[in-house]
C-alpha cells in the first residue's frame, strides 16, 4: 500500500471518529431542606431554637452515594449563644454551623427533632444561601421577640422564614417556639409549594450528612389535600431582602462523592 493511500485512509478514519456523536453525561443537581427544632422538657425560652440545613446534591445516575453534597445551615442565635427571651433591644447575632448548634442544644439539656430531608426547588435553595450571605455581612441583628415590620432584626424562626417568598412574619407567629415553630415552618413551606414531594423518602441524605444514629427524633408532615397553587389566587413572590448583597458563601461542610460526613458527635 502506497504512503499516499495510507495517509488517505488514516484521514478518512479520523474524519469518521470526529464526526461520530459523542455521548456526554450531564451532571444533575437536586436541592434539599431539613428543618430542626430544639427544646427542653418542659420548654424553656433560653433553649428553644429553630434551625435548618439546605443541601445541593450534584452528580449522575440513581446512586445518591455518588453525588457531591454542599451543606449550608441557617442557625441564627445571639453571638454569645445566650438567648435572653425578654431582651427588648436587638443585639449582635451570628449564624452557627449544624455541629455547633447540635452541641449547644445537647450541652444545655435540650432534645432535637427534625422534619425532612425534603426536596426543594433550586430557587428556594438560592434564597437560603443569599439569606446566609446577609447574615455573614452583619446586615441582621438578633432579637428573640423581633418586630413584625423591621426585617433587619430577626430571631431564629424568621431567619429561616425569610427564605419564603410568599408569606411574611405574620404567617410565622411567635406563639410557636421550639418543635412547634419548626414544624410550622415546614408546613408553610409545603403549603406554598417550596417542598416538592413531602412523601418521598430521602433518609439517604441523613446517612451522608452523618446524622444517622444521633439522638434526633424525626417528625412527619402530611401532604395537604389542596396543593399550593390549586384553587388559590396566584401570588407574586416578594423581592429578595438586600438584593445588592452578592458575597460568596462558604458551605457549612461538603461531602465528596462516595463519602459520609462525620460530625463527631457520637
Amino acid at each position: 500500500m502506497s504512503l499516499r493511500r495510507s495517509r488517505s485512509l488514516l484521514l478518512a478514519l479520523l474524519t469518521l471518529i470526529l464526526a461520530a456523536p459523542v455521548s456526554v453525561v450531564q451532571a444533575e443537581t437536586y436541592h434539599f431542606m431539613t428543618v430542626f427544632g430544639s427544646q427542653c422538657q418542659p420548654p424553656k425560652g433560653k433553649y428553644v431554637h429553630s434551625f435548618a440545613t439546605f443541601v445541593r446534591a450534584t452528580g449522575c445516575g440513581d446512586d445518591w452515594s455518588n453525588y457531591d453534597l454542599e451543606v449550608h445551615t441557617i442557625s441564627w442565635l445571639p453571638a454569645t449563644m445566650d438567648i435572653k427571651p425578654w431582651k427588648m433591644v436587638p443585639e449582635e447575632g451570628d449564624n452557627y454551623s449544624l455541629k455547633q448548634t447540635l452541641c449547644w442544644a445537647w450541652e444545655n439539656g435540650a432534645d432535637v427533632k427534625k422534619w425532612g430531608p425534603y426536596q426543594i426547588s433550586c430557587d428556594t435553595y438560592q434564597r437560603a444561601v443569599h439569606r446566609i450571605g446577609i447574615m455573614n455581612k452583619d446586615l441582621l441583628s438578633y432579637q428573640a421577640i423581633d418586630p413584625v415590620y423591621l426585617t433587619e432584626i430577626s430571631n431564629c424562626i424568621h431567619a429561616i422564614s425569610g427564605v419564603d417568598p410568599y408569606d411574611g412574619r405574620t404567617r410565622y407567629p411567635l406563639v410557636r417556639v421550639g418543635y412547634s415553630a419548626s414544624e410550622h415552618i415546614a408546613e408553610v413551606f409545603l403549603e406554598n409549594g417550596l417542598i416538592l414531594d413531602v412523601e418521598a423518602n430521602h433518609c439517604w441524605l441523613d446517612r451522608r450528612m452523618g446524622l444517622t444514629g444521633l439522638p434526633i427524633e424525626t417528625g412527619q408532615l402530611e401532604a395537604p389535600l389542596m396543593q399550593a397553587g390549586i384553587g388559590r389566587t396566584p401570588r407574586a413572590a416578594s423581592e429578595v431582602q438586600f438584593p445588592e448583597v452578592r458575597v460568596p458563601v462558604c458551605p457549612d461542610f461538603v461531602v465528596p462523592a462516595g463519602c459520609r460526613h462525620c460530625l463527631g458527635l457520637r
